[in-house]
């Protein structure tokens, strides 16, 4: 349990700077809310001159594994990054706790899996798990990728990326959605949509394993799929890419996943909350990101991004293929750039005439974010998206808590696991027999 380690990672993949600001007339003055990807918690760190992120995350790094888990905010010398003084009073938590929507906001007969029956395997990325759940008892646990969002700012795009996955068609080349992951802030309370699952693809991206051939139906499925969504659906995946993309061991196909960038063609965005989000970027527009996916397949050469044109790459002499680069037996990569020119020809006289997702044949669109209740926060009552952990725990009122343990606390030891809420409870023997140890082909290497 628990193979993906933050620690290995640079620490700005852990930690994210949510807002940094100064306290008036304090010595330690100025300070840096920080979300902390891997123990799901956020924590004021204060200093007494104005530091940047990297001081900030180093200090975290050396202190927040080993500090109280209710301890909200904590003040580091300049120096020698020492722990002055630590705090678990209310007055000094800045944590806010998102809205989630109502399973009643999404279509009628979705599947659901309540988070207390997820099994945390490993963290695959941010906000991101490989998880199990037993779907119906006596059957073997399921492996499932859990996608969930911890704060406010990802509100507004977790409804658009849910949305958009839940109303894609069953197709062979897509991850399709699992289940609604519901959960409530006490036992019997309202539901609420917390997070989703989709299937667990097992031996990794198409960047992350090299061993495996990439093939000319590989890149077939690849523009095929691309085709489908687009001119049929009306929606752009927005960051084709190899760590995008996987290839099912037990078939052989290729599969697209996480449409967290997606765009419906040539619409503006959600005016309504953050325009930019699920706006179509013509910078991002599938063929292009198809052709830097392909060419970074081949050459492991990762230079290109939304911000250069495709005329970068397909005009290229040449390509190197990377020596660990397995490609179908026979075929030179100059095949595979043949294949991949027709389609960008192809697609050009299309692609006037598709400019908006509405004129797609079997487009496919979902409203947009629900209301936020009214509640009230800091003396006014308004649509708030998010309210303050601090007020919230001052009138004794639930909320849905996400903390977990540190990686560096991981694997539990035996006849324990951890579950998506958090927790860590007593392992069934039955079921312990079935997932552990994890197996090489289920870890996302």
């Amino acid at each position: 349990m628990g193979c993906f380690s933050f620690k290995k990672y640079h620490p700005h993949t852990r930690y994210k700077s949510l807002f940094s600001g100064r306290i008036r007339d304090a010595h330690y003055a100025y300070y840096h809310k920080v979300l902390d990807l891997d123990q799901r918690r956020v924590i004021r760190v204060q200093t007494a001159e104005k530091r940047d992120e990297d001081f900030i995350f180093e200090a975290l790094e050396r202190r927040l594994d080993v500090i109280g888990e209710d301890l909200v905010s904590i003040i580091v010398s300049e120096d020698d990054l020492e722990l002055l003084s630590w705090s678990r009073n209310e007055k000094d938590d800045i944590a806010l706790i998102p809205f989630y929507p109502s399973p009643s906001d999404f279509p009628a007969g979705l599947p659901k899996v309540r988070r207390s029956q997820l099994t945390e395997i490993d963290r695959l990325a941010a906000q991101t798990d490989h998880t199990t759940y037993e779907p119906s008892p006596g059957h073997g646990p399921k492996h499932v990728v859990f996608k969930y969002y911890i704060t406010e700012g990802n509100i507004v795009s977790f409804w658009h990326e849910l949305n958009c996955t839940l109303r894609i068609p069953n197709h062979l080349n897509i991850v399709p959605l699992d289940c609604l992951v519901i959960d409530s802030a006490t036992p019997g309370g309202p539901d609420k949509v917390v997070g989703f699952t989709t299937p667990f693809i097992a031996g990794g991206t198409v960047w992350d394993n090299v061993s495996r051939t990439f093939t000319l139906a590989h890149l077939n499925q690849l523009t095929k799929t691309i085709d489908y969504l687009n001119l049929q659906l009306g929606i752009v995946h927005g960051t084709i890419n190899s760590a995008n993309l996987l290839i099912d061991p037990e078939t052989d196909q290729l599969k697209i996943f996480n449409f967290s960038w997606g765009a419906k063609l040539g619409w503006e965005g959600d005016k309504d909350h953050e325009g930019a989000v699920y706006r179509y970027d013509e910078h991002r527009n599938d063929i292009k990101m198809a052709v830097f996916a392909v060419y970074e397949i081949i050459t492991r050469d990762l230079s290109f991004g939304p911000g250069n044109d495709a005329s970068m790459v397909l005009e290229k002499e040449t390509w190197e293929k990377a020596a660990e680069v397995r490609l179908e037996e026979g075929v030179d990569v100059a095949e595979y750039r043949r294949v991949l020119d027709e389609w960008v020809a192809l697609r050009k006289p299309l692609d006037a005439v598709y400019t908006h997702y509405t004129q797609t044949p079997q487009h496919i669109d979902w409203p947009s974010v629900p209301e936020f209740p009214l509640t009230e926060s800091r003396g006014t009552i308004a649509r708030h998206r998010a309210l303050w952990r601090s007020e919230l725990t001052k009138r004794g009122e639930p909320f849905i808590k996400w903390q977990r343990p540190p990686t560096a606390e991981l694997p539990l030891s035996r006849g324990k696991r951890l579950l998506a809420t958090g927790e860590i409870v007593d392992e069934d023997p039955q079921f312990q027999s079935m997932i552990s140890p994890v197996p090489y082909e289920y870890r996302w290497k």
